[in-house]
């Protein structure tokens, strides 16, 4: 940028009429300047980048990379957003690519939580902290913080709602019994484990007394767990756990998920052995993660409930923490106690959750959501009149079987999964 001049260097220098020509051009050589700088962006700096490493290509992971980088920006960096879509080698590179660029911190949503400790050891020789998102990362030092759901409260809200909804309180006066069934989440997975012990801390007293019956025998994590929260695993798990114990009964009262994929899956196992949602013998199914099948599913009757976490306010706790330990702000932690990696005790951020069910689901709307189109219970199917007859071609329950001879239309025609990642297609 040109400089003025002043008075006594004008005197030593020349006329006044040398001076005015110098302070003209000086004055434009300024104003030059000063037009370039209003050509361009009056931005500031960022602070740094943090790069954020999320693990699947799904509806989550666009929330997360818009919130995250919205908050990150505002705190006064610059986000950098990696997806392996669920490949835990090319997470290891992108980490080591954050790394060769020496970012300011990273928040890692983990493919696969027990992966990572190597390249992880990599990033604290860099000094650079590290943020576990949603899935904690194991046995490593290199982890600072821990974002996620509170998982263990969340589960014992989900075992006072079968409390409530299914009366044991009231069959455990009267000695009455229900049966059971679980489909808990990944073992690999530590909010998993969190919650199914949280489901179990509130129904324990009831499989104690036999008031809940679970006849497979599966009640610990060990051996509900469902790996990489399969549905395909979780479908051929009913399946074995129906046939060899609920040969008679054909279904429990009550199944028990984590997941609202593993919901999808429980329905049409049921539906294919000619159980329908209305009859006497639905059972009881919990659900986990508010998607938008699984909320029209409540909607509808098929679902018995579902529990929503805000995902948008978890993304911005973990951004928040990234950039409150770079400023040197308090970080906000509320969990110091039982988030336990294998090496160290994490600091954690928690989120918790509501219950969704028949009587709330229109509040996803009024939060934002969903729309009311999206979560509208689709319309019952007008069913096809045998013209001949005049009888109902598809009838449904075959009177004298008992079986559903439409099983497989029904899969076919209304809803059905189109990945084994929990989405579902509506036709």
């Amino acid at each position: 940028m040109a400089m003025f001049r002043n008075s006594s260097e004008s005197d030593t220098t020349g006329s006044d009429a040398d001076h005015s020509g110098d302070k003209a051009e000086a004055e434009n050589d300024e104003n030059a300047d000063t037009d370039g700088t209003d050509d361009t962006e009056d931005t500031e700096v960022p602070l740094g980048k943090i790069g954020i490493l999320l693990s699947q290509d799904d509806e989550n992971a666009s929330v997360d990379a818009k919130e995250m980088t919205d908050q990150i920006a505002e705190g006064g960096y610059e986000a950098e957003v990696k997806n392996a879509d669920g490949d835990a080698e090319l997470q290891i590179s992108q980490i080591q690519e954050c790394i060769d660029e020496e970012v300011s911190a990273l928040i890692i949503n983990p493919v696969d939580p027990y992966g990572l400790a190597d390249i992880l050891n990599t990033a604290k020789e860099k000094e650079i902290p590290v943020i576990s998102y949603d899935k904690l990362i194991q046995d490593t030092a290199a982890v600072n913080y821990y974002a996620s759901y509170d998982t263990r409260v969340i589960g014992n809200e989900i075992g006072k709602e079968i409390v409530k909804k299914m009366s044991l309180d009231k069959a455990q006066e009267e000695k009455k019994s229900y049966t059971i069934e679980f489909l808990m989440g990944s073992p690999d997975d530590n909010g998993a484990l969190f919650l199914c012990n949280g489901i179990l801390e509130v129904l324990q007293e009831y499989l104690d007394d036999g008031t809940l019956v679970c006849k497979s025998g599966n009640t610990t994590f060990d051996t509900t767990g469902i790996m990489r929260w399969s549905e395909s695993s979780a479908k051929a798990k009913l399946e074995s756990v129906l046939d060899e114990f609920y040969a008679e009964e054909k279904t429990p009262d009550i199944i028990c998920t984590a997941y609202d994929g593993f919901t999808y899956e429980v329905q049409d196992v049921l539906k294919s052995a000619g159980i329908l949602p209305g009859s006497e013998e639905w059972p009881l199914i919990t659900g986990y993660g508010s998607e938008v099948q699984a909320v029209k599913d409540v909607a509808e009757g098929e679902l018995s409930f579902t529990m929503f976490m805000d995902r948008k306010e978890l993304a911005k706790g973990g951004a928040q923490m990234a950039i409150d330990y770079l400023t040197g702000e308090k970080v906000d932690v509320k969990d110091y106690s039982q988030y336990d990696n294998g090496v160290k005790i994490v600091g954690t951020f928690t989120c918790t959750a509501q219950m969704i069910d028949k009587d709330n689901y229109q509040i996803l709307v009024d939060n934002g959501t969903y729309t009311e189109d999206e979560i509208a219970p689709d319309p019952t199917p007008t069913p096809e009149v045998n013209r001949d007859t005049g009888s109902d071609r598809n009838t449904g329950t075959d009177r004298n079987s008992g079986t559903n001879r439409n099983a497989d239309c029904i899969r076919n025609t209304g809803k059905y999964r189109n990945t084994d990642t929990g989405s579902r297609k509506v036709c």
